[in-house]
């Protein structure tokens, strides 16, 4: 063990590893890159997490740079779980419940904690938390709100930045701050703090008061209803005038604050649902279905495009049923569901969707039984057959996987979409969260072909340049991580971005908390970072999906 990883070994409570198979095993997350650390810790506390904040800071000072990233489950598809320095390891020991307020549906939380476990354990108590990602079974909790996760029924629900309370974080040299609404008197004391907390504030302040014209101006330019991109300034000052910096920790990744602690918000939770889906001859007819479906709240509202069909028919012999195929072939499917309403209320629901799509096909099928309806989410989530695939030494690549288009531009991005990737020589599959206009989309590419590694950043570049064109935005959830962080100010433009960096700067002025995440990274200095051989075998036992 070095001299470093001796020093924390011997302050912490929690384990330092420095294991060449550790390393490795780190070296890696969802995404197609690779970096390997430098070592790994596995906090036991926050007090864990101050100390190794305190000594990478005091590093820095003499001209030594040790970074942090924390981490979940690694599940991250744009490299935001990758570092060269430590890696904090946050599922092995912070992973507990730690207070559940039944009357105010609040409960408080460490970062490890797997989102399933939480999600089972408030079922018991009638409530659940919303916003669950794809990712839920294998994912955590800390991830999902460094990353503002969001899932098929956030349109109606919501992203995890809808049901962030409050959060406890440390900042880049140890310092403990807790988040909160603060009125301008509270505020006034914040400003006059000697502290890297008192210096965020002041950099927020100054924001606020300067940087208000460039914030309102791309407000008012996106047209995607749902955006992630960058930290999130538009959120920053309540209604009333409050200043509150939870929600810019929220889908920040890791590059301004580590977030030990979160107090969420849940809802009551009824386990009944209903879900019709149906098949159309065509895109226009299901996107008009969609537009006139919107009216009913529909807790989920899902298309899949016919290639996914065809291609998860071709490689693992998985057919729609009978009912929604046209002349014996996939078509455009839409996946539309109801959840936690009434029985009266699901069967009024069911109807007039079965009224509204009968227009339009005789191909549909309708399901309230719990087994009935898994098997025919089983069929939606037939992306989880062509995330996995790994044949020939291709694979799909998540490198365009989530962009955020509107709704009235669905159909010509759709087209121009596939024809840019037809255009690349690449297969994919499309499919959509309808309601929030989310398009994902996963290539397959070999990544051990020199052509095609050359050919990822391109491909991204006019992808998103398409996006955002057309008023969306290549970060609707998530983050830039790596990956994407070289776009950051190709949808931001240059004013808010400087913002972006202004913040960064006072947060992090030695640049230890994920460094190249979200800001500050060029894609030719991440070319040599590409995985040769990208899977996801790691997550096999979850069957990852999107």
């Amino acid at each position: 063990m070095n001299k470093v990883a001796s020093y924390l070994q011997g302050h912490i409570s929690g384990e330092v590893s420095v294991s060449e198979r550790v390393r490795d095993h780190f070296s890696t997350d969802g995404s197609i890159l690779t970096i390997k650390p430098s070592m790994v810790v596995y906090p036991r506390t926050t007090n864990d997490v101050r100390k190794v904040a305190r000594f990478s800071w005091q590093l820095a000072e003499r001209g030594h740079v040790l970074p942090m990233t924390a981490r979940g489950n690694g599940t991250d598809l744009t490299g935001a779980a990758l570092g060269t320095g430590v890696i904090l390891s946050f599922p092995t020991h912070m992973n507990k419940i730690l207070e559940l307020d039944t009357k105010q549906r609040l409960v408080r939380v460490q970062p490890g904690v797997n989102f399933k476990s939480l999600e089972e354990t408030l079922h018991t108590h009638g409530l659940f938390l919303p916003p669950v990602p794809e990712s839920y079974e294998y994912s955590t909790i800390g991830g999902a709100i460094a990353n503002n996760a969001s899932g098929i029924r956030s349109y109606k629900y919501g992203d995890i930045s809808s049901w962030v309370e409050k959060l406890e974080v440390v900042l880049a040299n140890g310092e403990l701050i807790q988040t909160g609404p603060l009125s301008k008197r509270e505020l006034s004391k914040k400003l006059g703090l000697p502290t890297l907390e008192g210096e965020l504030y002041r950099a927020v302040d100054a924001i606020l008061n300067d940087g208000q014209d460039a914030i309102n101006a791309y407000q008012k330019a996106i047209a995607a209803a749902s955006d992630n991109a960058g930290f999130r300034l538009e959120t920053l000052r309540h209604k009333n005038g409050d200043v509150d910096l939870t929600q810019l920790f929220v889908g920040s990744q890791g590059t301004l604050g580590i977030i030990t602690e979160a107090i969420l918000k849940t809802a009551p939770y009824t386990p009944a649902s209903s879900l019709v889906v149906a098949a159309f001859a065509n895109l226009d007819d299901a996107l008009e279905v969609c537009e006139q479906l919107s009216r009913f709240q529909p807790s989920a509202l899902e298309l899949v495009e016919p290639e996914l069909f065809e291609f998860v028919k071709k490689h693992n012999s998985v057919e729609l049923p009978v009912e929604l195929l046209i002349d014996g072939k996939a078509s455009t499917t839409l996946f539309i569901e109801a959840q936690n309403l009434p029985d009266r209320a699901l069967a009024k629901f069911t109807k007039q969707v079965v009224k509204t799509i009968s227009r339009y096909t005789e191909a549909y099928v309708s399901a309230t039984d719990f087994e009935e309806r898994e098997k025919l989410w089983s069929y939606r989530y037939a992306t989880a057959s062509f995330m996995g695939f790994d044949v020939g030494g291709k694979s799909a690549s998540p490198i365009i996987q989530n962009v955020g288009v509107p709704q009235a531009a669905l159909h010509q991005f759709m087209q121009d979409a596939k024809a840019l990737c037809k255009k690349h020589h690449v297969e994919t599959a499309l499919w959509v969260h309808v309601q929030s206009g989310e398009v994902i989309a996963v290539p397959l590419i070999d990544l051990s072909k020199l052509g095609d590694r050359q050919q990822v950043f391109k491909l991204m570049d006019e992808y998103f340049r398409l996006v955002i064109k057309l008023g969306g935005s290549i970060v609707p959830i998530g983050g830039e991580g790596r990956l994407r962080a070289p776009f950051t100010k190709l949808q931001s433009g240059s004013d808010l971005y400087a913002l972006f960096e202004q913040l960064k700067a006072a947060a992090d002025p030695h640049r230890t908390l994920n460094p190249d995440v979200k800001l500050g990274v060029e894609a030719k200095e991440l070319v040599n970072l590409l995985r040769k051989d990208y899977t996801l075998q790691a997550f096999a036992d979850y069957l990852p999906r999107m």
